[in-house]
């Protein structure tokens, strides 16, 4: 499985948890595409290789379709990746 760098917009609660609300996709043109994340389906702290992150599980509309992705943050660096796994319909459509 690869990990992909993205764009995410999230907000955090007077407690700190953290809420991703959109995403950026590339597309094959290498346009970007922005995407509202509809709703969450679980979230979870991991060590990913001693590495920890918070784990997202989120439905996306694309296409007229829901997609559901999995992006982790990167808790010591702030950074967000996208698991990738080879489907299609995690990138953007093409124009």
């Amino acid at each position: 499985m690869n990990h992909m760098p993205v764009d995410v917009i999230a907000t955090f609660n007077v407690q700190g948890k953290i809420k991703p609300n959109f995403i950026r996709l590339e597309d094959e043109n290498h346009a970007l595409e922005t995407y509202k994340i509809e709703n969450i389906v679980f979230s979870r702290e991991e060590n990913y290789a001693g590495i920890p992150v918070m784990l997202f599980c989120c439905n996306i509309m694309q296409s007229g379709c829901l997609q559901t992705i999995h992006i982790k943050f990167h808790i010591k660096t702030h950074q967000w990746v996208i698991e990738m796994d080879g489907r299609k319909e995690v990138t953007a459509p093409s124009a």
